[in-house]
């Protein structure tokens, strides 16, 4: 039984710990972000030279940046969580062990 309270109490214990990690409900933010941005960065480029093109360059520019920025933050959630879990498993492994 004082196991048992132990696994959970070491659980409660790493959960609240992981909270503090980002979480991937702000990743499709950076795909948003960069459109606005880079759009925005083309508009006012278009305007100060005189061109009608540099709009669709920049929300393609921004849309590559931003799915790459996404990707990139996901895969490191990704690692991060398979991290954890590895790490918790050792340690229920030597817990058992003892």
């Amino acid at each position: 039984m004082v196991t048992a309270t132990a696994n959970v109490r070491g659980a409660m214990a790493e959960s609240s710990a992981s909270s503090s990690q980002p979480r991937s409900n702000g990743a499709p933010s950076y795909l948003v972000a960069g459109v606005l941005f880079y759009g925005a960065v083309g508009w006012l480029l278009d305007q100060w030279l005189g061109t009608r093109y540099l709009v669709a360059v920049g929300v393609l520019l921004g849309a590559g940046l931003g799915t790459y920025l996404m990707i990139l933050q996901l895969t490191r959630l990704t690692a991060g969580e398979q991290e954890s879990t590895t790490q918790t498993s050792d340690k229920t492994s030597i817990e058992e062990s003892e």
